[in-house]
């Protein structure tokens, strides 16, 4: 888990959706797709990073890492 203060995507200052904190943990991460859970193909999902709320642990997952 990467420690990062103040995240900027797109020029644009991501704020948590839930309680407009600023500040967030970077993760690596499999996004979930349900139809392939229900074969077992987790393991092809396609990664992309998450930035949890430090502040209430709101998870905001983006597709490409940026």
């Amino acid at each position: 888990m990467e420690e990062e203060r103040i995240v900027t995507i797109n020029n644009k200052q991501l704020l948590c959706l839930f309680c407009d904190s600023a500040e967030f943990k970077k993760v690596n991460t499999k996004l979930n797709e349900k139809w392939r859970s229900s074969f077992g193909g987790e393991m092809f999902s396609p990664e992309g990073v998450a930035y949890i709320c430090k502040n209430c642990g709101y998870k905001h997952e983006f597709y490409k890492s940026l």
